[in-house]
C-alpha cells in the first residue's frame, strides 16, 4: 500500500483470482447449497442482509461454509476482495439478464 494509505489497483488483492482459487469450487455449482454466482435469486436474501452480514459470513463462516471458504491462509483483505468480486458478478449477471429480456 502506498505511503498515503490509498491502495492502488496493483496493490489490491485480485478478487477474481481469489474467488477462482478458493470459492469457485462451491459457488459455481452450488455445492452444499452454496449460492451460485450465476443465481441472483439465491443471493438476494444475502444481499438484502447487507455488506456487514456478508462480511461476517465470509470471515467467520456460515452454515456449511467454513471461515474464508476453508482457507485460513488467505488474509481478511483477500477474503473481502473475493466477496466483493462475487457480489459484483452476481449484480452484473442479473443486470445483463434483465437487459436481455
Amino acid at each position: 500500500i502506498p505511503m498515503d494509505g490509498v491502495a492502488t489497483a496493483a496493490s489490491r488483492p485480485n478478487g477474481r483470482d481469489i474467488f477462482l482459487q478458493n470459492c469457485a469450487k462451491c459457488h459455481v455449482n452450488g455445492v452444499a447449497q452454496a449460492p451460485r454466482i450465476t443465481s441472483h435469486s439465491e443471493w438476494e436474501p444475502r444481499l438484502q442482509g447487507g455488506r456487514q452480514n456478508l462480511l461476517n459470513s465470509v470471515l467467520r463462516g456460515k452454515d456449511g461454509m467454513p471461515p474464508k471458504g476453508g482457507n485460513a491462509s488467505i488474509t481478511d483483505e483477500e477474503a473481502i476482495a473475493a466477496m466483493d468480486y462475487i457480489v459484483s458478478r452476481v449484480i452484473e449477471l442479473d443486470h445483463e439478464a434483465r437487459l436481455a429480456n
